[in-house]
């Protein structure tokens, strides 16, 4: 499970210019795991240096996607902001629960893995794509995929729902791909192959992401499918769609 990391120079009409490099995180930099084992924590991401005030906010928001996956709390938002706290929490909370483990993974501990990638990049957004897995006990683990659209000039998180100027009438049209693309025909039921969606009604998915051509329309497992169906994608063209989104095709 691995993405493709693009190492790229961000130039935008105006200053500031950013430098993503890839970088990587394990478990063995923390102190807590020199001297006891420790659940295995994988992460590649881009780190962002350049501007000051706009790398600090971008990696942030980052650090705080990351630690969304790797919390383990009843809080609704993870308490901890940096890539190392998070870690450190995900491998005590195994600790914490190791003795009311079942043996199979008493003996191994939690998985963490994540890797992060830039898909597109222009004068206004950024598009990231996170393909993660994590296991913390049961029959089996759970992957996905989700996205970080941010806004090239603030670099703060740019909301699904902020995307679109028209969010029915993009639904629409992906609904028109969706239907096409899984043989659905209009008098049938948006549910009619096995999907869940619920009240029959589709909608678009939270991850939301962009390439330089498509749109990319993402359910995980148990979104609108069994966990077996695993991740049902849908790739839109930009072109069918570029006059319903808020920001510009570059």
């Amino acid at each position: 499970m691995s993405l493709l990391f693009i190492c790229l120079l961000i130039s935008c009409k105006s200053e500031p210019t950013l430098t993503f490099t890839p970088e990587s995180f394990t478990e063995k930099e923390l102190k807590i795991c020199e001297e006891e084992p420790c659940s295995s924590v994988v992460v590649d991401f881009p780190r962002v240096s350049g501007d000051a005030d706009l790398s600090k906010t971008i990696n942030a928001e980052i650090e705080q996607w990351i630690a969304a996956v790797l919390f383990l709390g009843e809080d609704d938002v993870p308490t901890a902001k940096t890539l190392k706290s998070t870690a450190e929490d995900f491998i005590l909370a195994y600790r914490d629960h190791q003795a009311d483990l079942p043996t199979a993974i008493d003996t191994g501990g939690y998985e963490a893995e994540i890797n992060i990638g830039i898909t597109y990049e222009s004068s206004e957004i950024i598009s990231m794509m996170m393909d993660h897995f994590t296991y913390t006990g049961g029959a089996h683990g759970y992957g996905g995929i989700s996205y970080l659209n941010l806004n090239s000039t603030t670099g703060k998180e740019i909301k699904t729902k902020d995307l679109f100027s028209d969010t029915k009438a993009i639904t629409k049209l992906v609904e028109e791909a969706f239907r096409k693309e899984y043989d659905i025909p209009n008098d049938k039921s948006i549910n009619d192959p096995g999907f869940w969606f619920e009240n029959d009604t589709f909608y678009l998915p939270e991850t939301v992401g962009f390439t330089a051509n498509h749109m990319l329309v993402t359910y995980n497992p148990y979104d609108i499918a069994p966990y077996s169906e695993g991740i049902i994608q849908l790739k839109v063209p930009l072109e069918n769609i570029d006059e319903h989104l808020n920001f510009n095709i570059e």
